[in-house]
């Protein structure tokens, strides 16, 4: 089941809930968990405000180094030629989609 944002209406509380794809449309029966309000409606911004959040983030910064330890672990069973494709990959980000 997909992952989808609702926010309250009275609080501005942001919140995701797994539901079918069948019922991404309707309204959301419980209230919301911070005001206890049953104004939920779906949010439709949420996918581009974690887009813009995100732009400047690398993999190597999202994963607190992790990235570049994997990186290092593949050169060992790769060509040298491959080597300097791991290393532009590890300082991409989201910019060019700004």
């Amino acid at each position: 089941m997909p992952n989808y944002g609702f926010i309250c209406q009275n609080c501005n509380h942001e919140f995701d809930r797994f539901c079918s794809i069948d019922d991404r449309e309707k309204p959301l029966i419980e209230a919301c968990e911070k005001c206890s309000e049953h104004k939920v409606v779906r949010n439709y911004t949420g996918f581009v405000q974690g887009i813009a959040s995100d732009i400047n983030m690398t993999p190597n910064s999202k994963t607190g180094g992790q990235w570049n330890q994997l990186m290092n672990r593949m050169k060992k069973g790769m060509p040298k030629r491959y080597h300097k494709n791991l290393d532009i990959a590890s300082n991409r980000s989201g910019k060019k989609w700004n």
